[in-house]
């Protein structure tokens, strides 16, 4: 059974389930498992967010994910 990739919004909590086609090479590459914080919302030319990944209260990933890529984190 498919999913249906649900909507995000900003501040939402996600979990990486899938790899992103970019990320910030300065810092290290986001893995399937990260939980994230959404920063950006995208609605043009294709829906898609920014994702901000934290530990201990340091920027460790930025990256772009289309809203297959990810799933709501609680």
């Amino acid at each position: 059974m498919d999913t249906v990739p649900i909507s995000f919004q900003m501040y939402d909590t996600v979990r990486v389930v899938a790899l992103p086609s970019t990320f910030d090479p300065s810092l290290r590459e986001p893995k399937v498992g990260d939980v994230g914080v959404v920063v950006m919302v995208y609605d043009s030319p294709t829906e898609g967010y920014g994702v901000e990944g934290v530990d201990d209260g340091r920027t460790i990933w930025l990256a772009d994910f289309r809203p297959d890529e990810l799933e709501l984190w609680s």
